[in-house]
């Protein structure tokens, strides 16, 4: 029998986790405890009966709104998590959370899989419970980082060390000043390593995002022929139009990133995002064809199907195969 102390410990754990929606790495923060150390708690708390969980849905149809998806945008599978209207950031961790559950149970020993970043993968990561026993994988980030003053472990770094597989960093920023930069850094060696494995993914987990360029950021050519281009959305570094073309010549010649056009020739290509202001991305990415399996809420995905709907008739997705390298310029 568990002692009363060792009890109160998993029922604290569990209501954070389960009723106050906080992250497997913010109860560690409030409890002194390692996050592996939360991810074995929780699980003996289900163990054990301290949790019971129960699924009561009368009033949502998220299966006939997957199968919509599934239809509409030829989808190999799509995962939706419920909506909370009081909090988006709550919903982000639901959809973390199922984007999670569906990335532990693809990967399997010998894979190689890659990682983006963003809100929507860092949930996903915080999300991430220990493996039962190490999964003998390969895990690479999918384009260079951004450097900020955040901190924090990197998305890929944090799913390797849940699945206890081998994390593979890449040393580069992910958008350079100019080509010519880009060019010299992805003759690097260690950089040459990364994308020969890029060329070899069996899965990829990566967010879908908005259209948030600044001049700062990239320069003020490149955001005028993105705006020019009515870029939407963007994946990996790589912006795209409503009707899924990818566009911004100037800026993907800038990046160190995975060609996200060859993300559909990844056997399991996983996008996660969610809220209203993602709704158009989601839609532009998935006329691209970039995405095998969705990850959302319920809200977002009605808005997505009726946006889908009444999208302009010129909106039509481009072309997918390409003969660029993986780690090739898009």
């Amino acid at each position: 029998m568990t002692p009363a102390s060792d009890l109160a410990r998993l029922v604290r754990v569990s209501r954070l986790y389960y009723e106050l929606g906080e992250t497997q790495a913010e109860i560690a923060r409030r409890m002194g405890l390692t996050r592996a150390h939360v991810s074995k708690l929780l699980r003996q708390a289900r163990l054990e009966g301290v949790v019971e969980i129960r699924i009561l849905d009368r009033t949502e149809p998220p299966n006939d709104l997957a199968a919509a998806l599934r239809d509409r945008f030829g989808l190999r599978a799509a995962h939706l998590a419920p909506t909370l209207a009081e909090s988006e950031e709550l919903t982000r961790r639901r959809v973390g959370r199922i984007a999670a559950q569906v990335l532990a149970t693809t990967v399997r020993n010998g894979m190689i899989v890659g990682v983006g970043d963003g809100s929507s993968v860092g949930a996903t990561a915080d999300a991430m419970e220990a493996a039962g026993s190490p999964i003998s994988a390969t895990v690479v980030p999918l384009c260079g980082g951004f450097w900020g003053a955040e901190g924090g472990r990197e998305p890929y770094r944090r799913i390797a060390d849940a699945l206890g597989a081998t994390a593979h960093g890449l040393l580069a920023p992910g958008l350079l000043d100019d080509g010519a930069t880009r060019d010299a850094l992805c003759a690097h060696a260690g950089i040459r390593a990364i994308t020969e494995l890029w060329a070899r993914l069996d899965v990829a987990v990566f967010g879908i995002g908005g259209p948030s360029w600044g001049e700062g950021v990239v320069g003020a050519s490149a955001l005028r022929e993105l705006e020019a281009a009515q870029a939407v959305g963007e994946v990996l570094i790589a912006p795209y139009d409503i009707g899924g073309r990818f566009v911004g010549e100037l800026l993907r010649r800038r990046t160190i990133a995975f060609d996200a056009r060859r993300l559909s020739l990844v056997p399991t290509a996983i996008g996660v995002a969610n809220g209203a202001a993602k709704v158009v991305p989601i839609v532009g990415a998935l006329g691209a064809g970039v995405v095998g399996t969705l990850v959302t809420d319920v809200d977002t995905a009605a808005r997505v199907l009726e946006f889908a709907e009444r999208a302009p008739a010129n909106a039509r997705p481009i072309p997918t195969s390409t003969s660029t390298p993986s780690g090739g310029r898009p």
